[in-house]
């Protein structure tokens, strides 16, 4: 179980960072099926929840997220909206995210159509999701932890941020501070 434990908690700094600091609602990692044992060690004392979106083969693609920043962000009435539109109104957010597990699944397994709604489950900004479906993810004004089609400055500050998380968490972990030490380092700077 260790060196899962290990193995999962690097996976998590590279790629969750932000979600582990506080820092951003949630992210989506792809994790091999056999780390799953090892999630209810690494995130016990934790707020951070997770959901597997699909019961893939080899790899397991799981949102990580901060349900009271995930919750707040969404409630936002623009968020309400769009997602609206999308089939998630009046819906709590336990039957939004089981609408959108179903609907990622079914894109992986039965080639649906994509679920575009998960850039608002993650936290980018609506215009650049809106700008992302308009323009068929072509034609981006900047592009990082997503395609940019709104506030280029805004998107850039969020990526070094990110940047800057992710860097701390695995130099930390390299050095051998804990996961959650480094978590609440991070989340308290």
């Amino acid at each position: 179980m260790a060196g899962g434990r290990c193995e999962l908690e690097k996976l998590l700094a590279n790629h969750c960072a932000p979600v582990f600091c506080h820092k951003k609602a949630s992210n989506l990692v792809a994790a091999r099926r056999e780390l799953l044992e090892a999630l209810p060690e690494v995130l016990a004392g934790s707020s951070i929840s997770w959901m597997k979106l699909c019961g893939c083969k080899k790899y397991c693609p799981i949102l990580f997220y901060d349900r009271e920043r995930l919750e707040r962000y969404l409630k936002r009435a623009e968020h309400q909206n769009f997602l609206g539109g999308h089939g998630y109104a009046g819906r709590t957010l336990e039957e939004q995210l089981t609408l959108l597990a179903e609907r990622y699944e079914s894109y992986q397994k039965h080639g649906s159509a994509f679920p575009h709604e998960i850039g608002l489950f993650l936290e980018y900004p609506l215009a650049d999701i809106e700008g992302f479906i308009e323009h068929q993810g072509k034609d981006a004004l900047e592009s990082g932890y997503w395609k940019v089609y709104g506030d280029v400055e805004q998107a850039r500050a969020a990526f070094r941020l990110y940047d800057e998380l992710k860097a701390a968490l695995t130099t930390m972990l390299a050095a051998g501070v804990s996961f959650r030490e480094c978590c609440a380092a991070q989340a308290a700077a």
